[in-house]
């Protein structure tokens, strides 16, 4: 029964936020500015691209992170080092960005249309009405991911590997990024803005303050694509594996620490 009611709250949180353009306009256009948009301009680029030029871009990466770089040209290995590791960070942005609009529009934006008393006033337990409220931001923000590295996946085998002369992506760190880190993160951001959209009155002041929680990520995210640090599968699993874990700690305490009463006195 509990399953049920976790369920019917994230499809009912899902109906509601894709009812409304200010969380749907996010959502669509940034994981098209990553995925495809900076992507297909780079790698159409590097097609006519000096070696000069594109040297440029791989001139501080050490050799060790190119597989055979006696057979890549500069214009491949600008197009490897860009696909496999430079845009990796904006796959930890794609599903941050989906969870904090989604999660934060969960109880502040019912806050804000007047939706939320009629479900504390009934009898779902705090268990089912959080995890719900996780589920229903968490899930589709690891949904869209997903298709937006089916997206990704499909643009660089074709505009990439003519560069890099074979078959290359994905590779392992992109596997580790998508199957654990992507939902580990999605699950992290969105309890962190449960928490938050819970004790704010309106989702604008939900949305801005969940961005310190994010910042984190964002540094990371920050480094990986300006090439200051080449993050690969290891370092993925490790801190997918830690994130587990903290997930399911920040679960327990939301949980324990939820007060129905203090929720609906800020509808007062």
């Amino acid at each position: 029964m509990k399953g049920g009611t976790i369920w019917t709250i994230a499809a009912k949180d899902l109906r509601e936020s894709t009812a409304t353009g200010q969380v749907l306009a996010p959502v669509a256009i940034v994981p098209f500015v990553f995925v495809v948009l900076y992507p297909v301009g780079l790698l159409l680029a590097l097609r006519s691209m000096s070696p000069a030029d594109a040297h440029d871009l791989v001139s501080k990466i050490p050799t060790s992170a190119f597989p055979g770089t006696g057979e890549l040209t500069v214009q491949g290995q600008a197009a490897y080092i860009s696909t496999v590791y430079l845009f990796a960070g904006f796959f930890l942005i794609i599903p941050t960005m989906v969870a904090v609009v989604l999660a934060a529009n969960s109880f502040a934006g019912e806050k804000e249309r007047h939706t939320l008393e009629g479900v504390l006033y009934t009898p779902v337990t705090d268990t089912a009405l959080v995890v719900g409220k996780i589920v229903g931001a968490a899930l589709p923000a690891v949904v869209i991911s997903w298709v937006c590295f089916g997206v990704y996946t499909t643009l660089v085998n074709i505009l990439g590997n003519p560069l890099v002369g074979h078959w290359y992506f994905p590779t392992l760190n992109w596997w580790v990024l998508m199957v654990l880190l992507v939902p580990a993160v999605s699950v992290f951001v969105t309890a962190c803005v449960v928490w938050v959209s819970a004790r704010v009155s309106s989702y604008q002041s939900a949305n801005s303050i969940a961005g310190f929680a994010v910042l984190p990520l964002i540094l990371l995210v920050v480094g990986q694509a300006t090439g200051v640090m080449l993050l690969g599968p290891g370092f993925f699993a490790v801190l997918g594996l830690v994130l587990v874990v903290v997930d399911v700690v920040m679960m327990r305490w939301i949980i324990t620490t939820f007060d129905r009463e203090r929720v609906v006195a800020s509808f007062l």
